[in-house]
């Protein structure tokens, strides 16, 4: 996918969608590890720059897997499967325009592929179907910055262990940035 370089107000609306997203991941990754505190603003420029390329896909792919599932017969069942919709804002969005830009990028791409909505068939089913594409594309997104702030963190640990009981210098530790720019792309396979 493109960056969308458009100068009108849906190029302003895409990208403020993609800064409510890299919000969603420096603040899992400070969650996470406080210290990626430090290199919020650089991962805030890199995931804006990076994002637009990845995340689209990645929408894509989730809302397709799920509608998968629904064309096989599985009901969606939101309290079973992830405690319903009052707790999914309560638990991992920090904003309402923080949601509110999960649900854009969901809504473009059923715009985009309404091949997808064809085991939906009522209005009920469409927003439990919204809401579990939504919670399975912020838990991919989750899952993406607590492995790269568990990798650090490990790295972080072993080669500081190591200095004090070798007394050797201390070798080069990726940054949170490193780890993302060399990651992202990954994200939407």
């Amino acid at each position: 996918m493109n960056v969308d370089t458009s100068k009108g107000n849906e190029g302003q609306k895409n990208m403020a969608i993609y800064e409510h997203i890299a919000d969603y991941i420096i603040q899992v990754l400070i969650k996470e590890d406080v210290n990626a505190y430090a290199e919020a603003k650089l991962l805030h420029e890199l995931l804006m720059y990076k994002l637009p390329a990845v995340v689209q896909e990645l929408m894509d792919r989730t809302v397709a897997a799920e509608a998968k599932k629904l064309k096989k017969g599985q009901d969606i069942n939101l309290m079973k499967e992830i405690g319903g919709i009052n707790m999914q804002k309560r638990l991992h969005f920090r904003s309402k325009d923080q949601y509110n830009s999960f649900i854009a990028l969901f809504f473009d791409t059923v715009d985009r592929r309404p091949e997808l909505l064809a085991a939906v068939d009522d209005e009920e089913k469409f927003e439990r179907f919204m809401i579990l594409c939504i919670h399975e594309f912020r838990q991919k997104l989750e899952d993406f910055a607590i492995e790269i702030a568990q990798e650090k963190s490990r790295l972080e640990h072993k080669h500081k262990g190591y200095i004090h009981h070798k007394n050797a210098e201390l070798p080069e530790i990726p940054t949170y940035a490193d780890f993302i720019a060399e990651r992202i792309e990954g994200l939407a396979e």
